[in-house]
């Protein structure tokens, strides 16, 4: 039987099943779920790795384009099928420091908008909780792209983007098709959907649903576990100018991620490690320094433009999730 990528289904079989994690957030992005993380982190029973692991969904290069390399007349990307056991090896490592007794994390945030992770995830042999994390779209839409613009991956203002690269920043607030997806592969008692306003409106309740969602005792959460919040927004002194360094480097390379991943780049070199743009990327972040601040707010017209749209895409999630969100996000 085939799975995923033509590849063979046992290939995506843990072949150490006490090695997977108990839980996965799964996205989407800039929901609070890298605050969701760290407060997890903080009970005593969890274990979770720090940053994003990304092991169940690598290979879908129209969620991590940053995980595939050119250079020297030749590709090199995530190949599960080259080395099923290294890769397996690898990801089994990120929780080889985990208690015996601990329950067990992840946090991958493209989970949820790939086409692949959640079948993945569901043939596993272990019962695998999930928790997917929303939020007003057009808002984690402008938020993703502050994060694009900090990461050198924008490249136009955020109406142009918009107009120009609508996926980039548009399509992991589309949660309807997504969570379709995700629960026909998952069942619905292995999912909890987080919802940011419903946190910041009351953490110790959505913090206590969760703990009852994952088998933690509540009550050992510290105290002001509930008060952290985390990936604060940063921002360049100027918007102008940090586009046009992007749009001067974006190509330059993308090694920087090459450390994260199961596999080699075989001699592909880093353009950017050259000392001109080395001394010229210093000399901008001398010049145009970037400090925790919020973002401008978005314009009215966007705000109102984007709404429509995802008030549209997004009727019928309601129904699915068992939450009023078309009141919560788009009152009137």
């Amino acid at each position: 039987m085939q799975g995923m990528k033509g590849l063979p289904k046992g290939q995506w079989l843990a072949p150490v099943e006490a090695r997977l994690p108990d839980f996965i957030i799964c996205g989407a992005m800039k929901c609070g779920t890298s605050t969701l993380h760290s407060i997890l982190a903080t009970h005593p029973n969890v274990f979770i790795p720090e940053g994003e692991i990304n092991f169940f969904d690598m290979d879908d290069i129209f969620q991590h384009s940053d995980f595939a390399f050119h250079g020297q007349g030749r590709w090199v990307g995530p190949q599960l099928e080259v080395d099923p056991q290294l890769y397996w090896k690898w990801y089994q490592n990120q929780f080889e420091n985990a208690p015996a007794d601990s329950i067990i994390g992840e946090d991958s945030t493209c989970y949820l908008p790939s086409e692949h992770a959640g079948s993945r995830i569901a043939m596993q042999k272990k019962a695998i909780k999930t928790i997917v994390c929303i939020r007003q779209p057009s808002q984690r839409a402008y938020s993703q792209y502050w994060h694009l613009v900090r990461s050198g991956r924008a490249l136009f203002s955020f109406e142009d983007t918009i107009r120009f690269l609508p996926h980039s920043v548009l399509e992991r607030s589309m949660y309807l098709s997504q969570i379709r997806r995700f629960l026909c592969d998952i069942p619905r008692e292995r999912v909890y959907i987080f919802v940011l306003e419903e946190f910041m409106s009351d953490k110790a309740q959505v913090l206590k649903e969760l703990s009852e969602f994952l088998g933690l005792d509540h009550g050992l959460f510290a105290e002001d576990a509930k008060e952290i919040w985390t990936n604060r927004a940063i921002l360049p002194r100027s918007l102008k100018l940090q586009l046009v360094v992007n749009r001067l480097f974006r190509a330059k390379g993308n090694t920087r991620y090459a450390e994260r991943l199961p596999f080699a780049l075989d001699g592909i070199k880093d353009p950017c490690a050259g000392i001109p743009t080395r001394v010229m990327l210093k000399l901008h972040r001398a010049v145009n320094r970037s400090h925790p601040k919020n973002p401008p707010p978005m314009r009215p017209e966007t705000r109102e433009f984007l709404d429509a749209i995802f008030q549209r895409e997004l009727r019928g999630l309601d129904e699915i999730v068992g939450k009023d969100l078309t009141r919560l996000w788009f009152p009137r």
